[in-house]
């Protein structure tokens, strides 16, 4: 599978992928230069789903249980990690999230029941999101080259603009790119949403998808109360980073806009203090220079994939869409102020998501002892260090 069809296969809808057996089978096994990490464990059945760092191939494959071991295909490319495996002890799922750094191999937690808590970022030590505004010819022009860093980007049409049109921007979806409401006339004001409406439309009707997440045009607070309405999150162009947790506004969320000409080593400093911040930052970027569109403030296009390359050799920077890092941001957020309720041994965690959160999401928890349910249903324990905790149900019990 090529690196494009990886990631965009890491951003479906984090849909059910296994169901695994009583008792401990087999997780997958770490990995190296392509080739197929195994797990064995004393259960009766074992299943992986496979994760994909940031190695050039990935594989898929559910590995079954035979006396008690489990098989799978991890992740293949440049030595690239195993896939994300289980202990068999519950519902695998696929989550759609990446797989963290680190080779597995965590023990599930055997203390007391209790310590339930969200990884932050799922587990990577920061995150970035690059995204591009306007539908700009040079961002068309150079989307192979973009495309083919193997990362997932957010792209905010301006709807108005004839290149919004352009064909490659289906290429990109299909390619796991996030594609953003960035209004049909790139006004600084839109009495009651209208310009915002007309480009959602434009790209729902035209691309068969949900629209998630806005870029507020010159980054106008017009459009704070606009998109609270409507979106899960709005991009605006102040330049800050974003914590766990924290009292960011969704709606306002900031960005860097690099200056003319940017070299590599600004892009780079912007995302070296996220990630010693443990913090999320988002970028902003309109066009490329040699081209002949009046991006704003375009950048050279060596400058910046040489960047992205250089974010993703850190290994531990999740490089994500807006909709996927600002979901876990939020859902995060939400379990965080989760209700507690008991029943016998039982502990009962209720949240409520925010409006307009897109469906099929989920965080990374940990707890010190104990058995997470949802539904009724046991979940798995990722030897990578985390249980995956669905969003939608709105509720997690952790059991005796």
């Amino acid at each position: 599978m090529s690196s494009s069809a990886a990631f965009g296969a890491m951003v479906l809808l984090g849909a059910l992928h296994l169901t695994g057996c009583s008792d401990d089978g087999g997780g997958g096994g770490s990995g190296g230069s392509g080739g197929e990490p195994s797990g064995s464990g004393s259960g009766t059945s074992g299943s992986v789903t496979s994760g994909d760092p940031g190695g050039t191939t990935s594989a898929s494959t559910a590995g079954t249980g035979g006396a008690g071991t489990g098989t799978g295909t991890g992740t293949g490319g440049n030595d690239g990690e195993g896939g994300g495996g289980s202990d068999g002890g519950g519902l695998v799922v696929d989550s759609g999230l990446p797989t963290p750094p680190g080779p597995g191999g965590v023990a599930r937690p055997s203390g007391a029941p209790g310590g339930f808590k969200v990884i932050d970022w799922a587990g990577f030590a920061a995150a970035v999101s690059y995204t591009f505004d306007d539908s700009n010819s040079s961002q068309i022009q150079n989307y192979d080259a973009l495309n083919d860093l193997g990362v997932p980007f957010t792209f905010y049409l301006q709807t108005g603009k004839n290149e919004s049109n352009d064909p490659v921007w289906q290429r990109a979806l299909e390619d796991g790119h996030e594609l953003g409401n960035h209004t049909k006339s790139h006004s600084s004001q839109d009495a009651g949403g209208a310009d915002t409406d007309a480009a959602t439309q434009f790209i729902e009707s035209k691309f068969g998808i949900k629209v998630w997440t806005m870029a507020a045009p010159n980054g106008s607070s017009d459009y704070t109360g606009i998109a609270r309405t409507r979106f899960l999150i709005n991009r605006g162009v102040a330049n800050a980073l974003i914590g766990p947790n924290d009292n960011t506004d969704p709606f306002t969320l900031p960005c860097f806009i690099p200056p003319t000409g940017a070299s590599t080593s600004v892009f780079d400093e912007q995302v070296t203090t996220a990630r010693s911040a443990k913090k999320w930052r988002t970028v902003l970027v309109h066009g490329f220079t040699g081209g002949s569109d009046g991006a704003f403030q375009p950048v050279p296009l060596q400058a910046f994939l040489d960047h992205v390359q250089h974010a993703k050799d850190f290994g531990d920077v999740w490089i994500d869409s807006v909709v996927n890092v600002g979901a876990y941001w939020r859902g995060q957020k939400a379990v965080g102020a989760a209700t507690s309720t008991q029943s016998g041994g039982d502990t009962t965690l209720t949240w409520q998501l925010p409006d307009h959160f897109p469906p099929g999401k989920y965080v990374r928890v940990t707890v010190t002892g104990g058995t997470l349910k949802q539904n009724g249903v046991p979940l798995a324990w990722d030897p990578h260090g985390y249980y995956e905790v669905a969003l939608d149900p709105e509720s997690v019990t952790l059991s005796p």
